[in-house]
């Protein structure tokens, strides 16, 4: 790093500037920020081909269901399996649904979090290159930008994540009662455990 000393001559003070050089900068730059980058926008890639995949059986599967729907059921087909080829269904369907979602969730905080930090490494590179003539207004405008991104960070979560917000509201509110999910349990019931199409079912 360079330090260059200047002096204000209206209250006889000096101040401190710390410039980076060139190699610095683009080293500094390529290893906190740009890799990682490009190495964040390879893997959301795979994870929007996944998740566009996972949206197109979720239509496939919806159409299938509908058509199974209006058809009347076949003869000596029980009632039993149609039942749980449906749910299967459902299941399957709930299940793509929520790594869907997740992943757009990922891939919206990831964003955010790249236009955030974007600026100060453009800048941090940029300056070197053009006599450090960035004025320092904007050095801190980019530098809060990227501060910013901490603070916006639970907020993304919290608004588009539902057991984050209930996690959230739980602390925020020192872990008041209606806040928590409710127990399908309670101490003082009874349960029995019976079997249903080979699967265990507990019954209160």
């Amino acid at each position: 790093m360079i330090e260059q000393r200047r002096h204000n001559g209206s209250s006889n003070s000096t101040s401190c500037v710390f410039m980076v050089n060139k190699p610095y900068a683009l080293t500094c730059s390529l290893v906190a920020f740009y890799i990682p980058l490009v190495l964040m926008v390879l893997a959301y890639q795979r994870i929007y081909i996944t998740a566009r995949a996972h949206a197109l059986q979720i239509s496939m599967l919806q159409r299938a269901g509908g058509a199974g729907a209006s058809t009347p059921g076949t003869s000596g087909a029980s009632p039993g399996v149609g039942a749980t080829s449906e749910s299967a269904d459902h299941q399957r369907n709930h299940r793509m649904r929520t790594e869907t979602k997740a992943a757009k969730t990922l891939c919206i905080i990831m964003g955010c979090f790249c236009l955030c930090w974007a600026p100060f490494f453009v800048t941090n590179v940029v300056d070197p290159f053009i006599g450090y003539t960035v004025p320092e207004q904007l050095w801190t405008a980019c530098l809060w930008l990227g501060y910013i991104n901490s603070m916006l960070n639970p907020i993304l979560y919290a608004f588009l994540n539902k057991s984050f917000r209930r996690a959230f509201l739980i602390i925020l509110c020192c872990g008041r009662k209606r806040y928590r999910r409710p127990s399908i349990m309670t101490s003082g019931t009874t349960c029995t455990a019976t079997q249903i199409n080979g699967s265990t079912h507990v019954l209160k």
